[in-house]
C-alpha cells in the first residue's frame, strides 16, 4: 500500500486499527475508510505481491472448473474458480494468499491452484451468481432424476420451459453454447451418463455432465424438435430445428447416432444473427479477395472452395454468393441440408432418401434456366460428371471438396473422372482455406527482435514476434479471442492449365502455382503471424497436415530440383526453414532427431542434410558419427546449424565430417546462399 502513495501515514494507522478491531483484511479495512476505492486497493495488493488482478466483470467462469470444486469449498473460502487445463486451476481471491484454501482447491480439483486477486465485492457476487447458476443446473438434473420416468411427446414439445425441467436444462445448453460462440453441440453417452462438449474456435471443450436418468430425457427432446424418430434408436438418423434461445434465432443441424451406450448427438449450431457478408469478413487479404472476384465474375466455369471438415467451407460458399445476388442472374443452390437462407436465391433440400440425390436434382436445375449454381458438394463420380458438364456449357458453377489443398482438389476431380481437358478449360479457381484462432489483442505477447532471433530465425521474418499471451478475463484465459480465414488461391494460368491437361499430380501442380504467383496457405499464414494476428503455434496446430505430408512440397524432378533433410527438435524451426528452402525450389523432409534422420536419409536419400546438434534420443554429435561409418551415406553433405557456441565445437563437428557450420541465430539469406554454395560446390565435384 505504501508504494501507491495513496494514504497518508496517519491514514494507514487509522486503517490497520480498523484490521485489529473488526477482524477484516488490511485491504477491507482502507476500503472502509474510504483511503482508496476497492478497484485501486486491490490492484494495489495484486501489484505488491507480485500476482495478476482480475476484474471480474462479465466474466463468465469454465463450467468444469466450477463443478471441480464444490460450493461449499468455494464459499468458505471466498473464492472464485475461473478455468482449468487438466494441470491448473485458475482461481480468484481477495486475499494475498491462504495457504488452506490452496490445499482444499489442489484437493478437490486434482490440480495446482493458480491465484489472480480480484476485488472482494466482485468474487462475492460472482461467486453467488455462477454457483446459484449451477445449483439450477443441478436441481433441474435431480427434477429430471426423480420424477421416475421419461416426460412424454408432448410435454417436451410445448412451448413454456417452464412446465418442464427437459426443455429447460435443453435451452441451457443452446444458451451457453451461444453465449460462449460455439459452433457444435456434442452429447457423448457413456457408462455414467453422458458429456455434453460444445466446439469453441475449433476447440471441444466440456460444459456438463448427465446423470444416466437425464440422458434419454435431453435426446428425445432435441430429437424431437429436429423432426425425427425417437422410438427409432439403432440406426443414424438426421434432422434440422429454428428456436430462439434468449431473444436470438437458431438453426440447427442434428445428427444422431447409436453407439455402444446409446444415442450420441451432435447439433451444428448456426448464428442466424452471426453472418459473414464478404470475403474481407472472412480475413482473405485483398490480393486474395481481388482473385476470388474475378474467378466469380466469369459468366461461366468451375469455383471449387476446398478443405478439411470444420475450414470454413460453406461459410466461404455463402459469401461468394452474396457477392453474386445482384438480382439481375438466376441464382439456385442444391444443399445437404439448406444452411442459411438468403433472399433472392432459390435453394433446394437435397433428400437421397426419396431418390431425390445430387445428381438428379441438378440435372432437373439445369432446366430451369440457371445462370449460377451452387452445388454443396461434389460427393461422387456422378456429381462431379454433372458439375463438370455443368460448368463446360456455360453455366457458372459453384461446389466444395474435402481435400487438403488446392492442388489436391484438382487430382480429385479427375480421380472422380473428369476428363483432364474440361477441367483445365472450366476451372475459374480453386479457394483453399483453413481457419486459425486470432490472438487476443488485450494479452497477446509480442517477441522483440532479440527473442526471434534467439528462435534461430531473421528478425525481418516476424512470423516468430507473436504469441499467445497467458490469457485473460477477456479471452476466457484462453489466450485467443475469434478465428480468421487462410485462404491459398489458385487461379490457372497457361502452365497451369496444360500441367491439368497433361494429368500432373499435387505435387506437380504446387509446382506451377509457385510459378504463377499463388500464395501458399502457410506463407499465408505466416503473414498472419507477422502481423500478430496469431501465432505460429497455431498455424502449426492447423496446417499440421501440410507441414508433415506432401501437402506443399515441390515434385520432385530428376536432375532440377535439389533435396533437403532437415533436422531440429523444434518444430516452428523446421517449418520456417522449409519456407525458405522451398521458395528455393527445393523438396524439404523433415525429422526431429538424428534417429530418425538416418531412417529417413535412408529411405529418401536427400542431396543435403541440415542438422542441429543438441536433441533428445540420438543427437547431432552421434548421428553424424554414424552417418560417416554407414558406407551408403558417408558421402552425404552436411550443414551444421546449432546455437552450441563453445570451445572447440565447430572444429570437432568438422573433424567429425560436418561440410559447414552456421551458428544461430542466422539471418535467412545467409541460410540460402550457404545452401547454394554447397549445391554449386557439389555440382563442380560431379563434374
Amino acid at each position: 500500500m505504501r508504494e501507491h502513495r495513496l494514504a497518508s501515514e496517519v491514514e494507514l494507522a487509522g486503517a490497520v486499527e480498523e484490521t485489529s478491531r473488526s477482524a477484516t483484511t488490511l485491504v477491507d479495512a482502507v476500503v472502509a475508510c474510504g483511503l482508496m476505492s476497492e478497484d485501486a486497493a486491490y490492484r494495489a495488493l495484486a501489484d505488491a505481491h507480485g500476482v495478476k488482478f482480475a476484474d471480474l466483470t462479465g466474466v463468465v467462469p469454465s463450467a468444469l472448473a466450477l463443478r471441480l470444486v464444490p460450493d461449499r469449498v468455494a464459499s468458505r473460502h471466498v473464492v472464485l474458480p475461473l478455468l482449468e487445463d487438466n494441470r491448473t486451476l485458475t482461481y480468484a481471491s481477495a486475499v494475498e494468499f491462504d495457504d488452506e484454501a490452496e490445499r482444499d482447491l489442489a484437493f478437490a480439483s486434482g490440480r495446482r491452484p493458480e491465484r489472480v486477486i480480484a476485488a472482494r465485492s466482485q468474487v462475492v457476487a460472482a461467486l453467488k451468481a455462477a454457483y446459484s447458476e449451477e445449483s439450477d443446473v443441478e436441481q433441474l438434473i435431480d427434477r429430471i432424476r426423480h420424477s421416475g420416468a421419461v416426460e412424454s411427446a408432448e410435454i417436451m414439445t410445448t412451448a413454456a420451459a417452464g412446465d418442464s425441467p427437459v426443455i429447460d436444462l435443453c435451452n441451457r445448453i443452446l444458451a451457453a453454447a451461444i453465449s460462449a460462440g460455439a459452433s457444435d453441440v456434442h452429447i457423448e453417452p457413456g457408462i455414467a451418463g453422458a458429456v455434453v462438449r460444445h466446439r469453441v474456435c475449433g476447440i471441444l471443450e466440456p460444459l456438463l455432465t448427465l446423470p444416466p436418468a437425464a440422458v434419454g430425457c435431453v435426446t428425445n427432446r432435441f430429437k424431437i424438435l429436429a423432426g425425427t424418430d425417437i422410438a427409432t434408436k439403432r440406426k443414424p438418423q438426421d434432422g434440422a430445428f429454428r428456436v430462439s434461445v434468449e431473444g436470438r434465432p437458431l438453426d440447427v443441424r442434428l445428427s444422431a447416432l447409436p453407439t455402444t451406450h446409446g444415442e450420441k448427438i451432435v447439433m451444428r449450431v448456426i448464428d442466424s444473427a452471426v453472418s459473414f457478408e464478404s470475403f474481407e469478413a472472412l480475413g482473405y487479404d485483398a490480393v486474395a479477395t481481388k482473385r476470388v472476384h474475378s474467378a466469380l465474375s466469369k459468366p461461366d466455369g468451375l469455383v471449387l472452395f476446398t478443405g478439411p471438415t470444420g475450414s470454413g467451407k460453406t461459410t466461404a460458399l455463402y459469401a461468394a454468393l452474396r457477392y453474386l445476388r445482384t438480382g439481375k442472374v438466376n441464382i439456385v443452390t442444391v444443399e445437404d441440408p439448406v444452411e442459411r437462407y438468403l433472399e433472392g436465391v432459390t435453394q433446394i433440400p437435397v433428400n437421397s432418401v426419396s431418390g431425390n440425390g445430387f445428381a438428379g436434382v441438378l440435372r432437373s436445375v439445369l432446366r430451369q434456366d440457371p445462370n449460377i449454381i451452387m452445388v454443396g458438394e461434389v460427393r461422387d463420380g456422378e456429381v462431379a460428371e454433372v458439375v463438370g458438364q455443368a460448368a463446360y456449357t456455360g453455366h457458372l458453377v459453384l461446389s466444395s471438396l474435402h481435400t487438403s489443398d488446392a492442388a489436391s482438389a484438382i487430382t480429385r476431380l479427375l480421380n472422380l473422372g473428369l476428363p483432364p481437358f474440361k477441367v483445365a478449360e472450366s476451372l475459374n479457381a480453386v479457394v483453399a482455406q483453413r481457419l486459425v484462432r486470432t490472438l487476443c489483442p488485450l494479452c497477446r505477447i509480442v517477441n522483440d527482435d532479440l527473442t526471434a532471433r534467439r528462435l534461430g530465425v531473421q528478425a525481418g521474418i516476424a512470423a516468430m514476434k507473436a504469441s499467445a499471451g497467458e490469457g485473460c478475463d477477456r479471452c476466457k484465459h484462453s489466450g485467443y479471442r475469434g478465428r480468421v480465414a487462410v485462404p491459398e488461391v489458385l487461379v490457372p494460368n497457361d502452365e497451369l492449365r496444360q500441367a491439368i491437361r497433361d494429368g500432373a499430380g499435387a505435387s506437380e501442380i504446387r509446382t506451377a502455382m509457385r510459378g504463377a504467383g499463388c500464395a501458399s496457405m502457410r506463407e499465408t499464414a505466416l503473414q498472419l503471424v507477422a502481423q500478430a494476428v496469431t501465432s505460429l503455434e497455431e498455424v502449426d496446430r492447423v496446417l499440421t497436415d501440410l507441414n508433415e505430408d506432401t501437402g506443399q512440397r515441390a515434385a520432385p524432378r530428376a536432375g532440377q530440383q535439389p533435396r533437403v533433410l532437415v533436422t531440429d527438435d523444434d518444430r516452428m524451426i523446421r517449418m520456417l526453414v522449409r519456407m525458405l528452402l522451398e521458395k528455393e525450389g527445393m523438396e524439404v523432409f523433415e525429422a526431429d532427431n538424428g534417429a530418425i534422420a538416418l531412417e529417413v536419409a535412408r529411405r529418401e536419400r536427400p542431396d543435403l542434410l541440415l542438422m542441429d546438434l543438441m536433441m533428445p534420443g540420438m543427437d547431432g554429435f552421434q548421428a553424424l558419427e554414424r552417418l560417416r561409418r554407414d558406407v551408403s551415406m558417408a558421402s552425404l553433405p552436411v550443414m551444421v546449424l546449432t546455437s552450441e557456441t563453445g570451445a572447440g565445437v565447430e572444429k570437432r563437428v568438422l573433424e567429425m565430417g560436418a561440410d559447414d557450420y552456421l551458428v544461430k541465430p542466422f539471418e535467412a539469406d545467409v541460410l540460402i546462399s550457404r545452401v547454394r554454395a554447397m549445391f554449386r560446390r557439389l555440382a563442380r565435384a560431379v563434374a
